[in-house]
This record gives structure tokens, sequence and C-alpha cells, in this order.
């Protein structure tokens, strides 16, 4: 099974791919670290990012989503933009989305750590938050 841990940032979703087979989990490579949309507020933009993430998800095989959802109130609200680009994917036809609270994360990995320490990963930093909610969806799931 492969996951795409996403992170909503600003105009960009930051990714990551995960994959686990056999108990073992593996960071496969994929062409882009991150996934633009120019202008959230253009139809045609948003309609681009969807399909860009509907082509990616055909050419690695994804099979599941899952998104780092944010706060919709309070200090740490996420941002408008962000939740344009978190409905646009949602509604994909081809694609399965997921989103993961913080708190379901944390319980998630509180049972199940994570068995690598970050900077082993060979992933870069700003990739850390779609990383670390790929792995926890693997381990709500309990699929090793």
């Amino acid at each position: 099974m492969i996951v795409c841990g996403i992170e909503l940032s600003g105009n960009d979703a930051i990714i990551c791919l995960l994959k686990q087979e056999a108990g073992i989990f593996i960071l496969p490579e994929c062409r882009s670290t991150r996934i633009p949309c120019a202008n959230p507020d253009r139809a045609e933009d948003l309609q681009y990012f969807q399909k860009t993430f509907v082509k990616l998800a055909e050419d690695y095989k994804i099979d599941q989503l899952v998104i780092r959802a944010r706060q919709k109130k309070g200090k740490f609200a996420g941002g408008a933009n962000g939740f344009k680009l978190e409905a646009v994917l949602q509604v994909a036809p081809s694609l399965k989305v997921t989103l993961m609270d913080a708190s379901e994360q944390k319980a998630n990995l509180k049972n199940y750590g994570v068995p690598i320490s970050f900077s082993d990963t060979k992933l870069k930093k700003f990739q850390e938050p779609a990383f670390t909610v790929a792995f926890a969806y693997f381990a709500g799931k309990h699929e090793w």
C-alpha cells in the first residue's frame, strides 16, 4: 500500500510518499516534494492542481491521500486557501482522501512510535509533517 502524506501550506501541498510491504516501510522516490496552486481564487488553477494530484496518484499507484487537517478556528486556524486546496482534493472522483487531525495523529503515534529518526529518512525538513501524517495513518490502521 502506498500513502501520500500531505501538509497544506499557503498555496502549496507538501507531499511525502510512504509505502508499506510486509511490515517494512519504504520511502519511494517522487518527482516532486511540493505541488503548488498558482492562484486558489481561479477555478482553472484549482482544476490544474486537482489534475496534477490525480496524475501523481496514477503514476505512483497511490492508494490513499492523507491530509494533515488544520483547525478551523482559533490561534492556529488554517487559511482560506488551504481549505480550498483541501476541498479540491476531497472531491476528486478518483482520489481516496482522509483528513487526520492533530489529536488522531498524536494518538496513533503514541501507540506505534516512528521506528526511524526523521533525519535518517533523507527527506527535506519541510516534508516532516507530511511524513508524520502518512506514518500516523499506517499506525492507526495497524497495517504491518
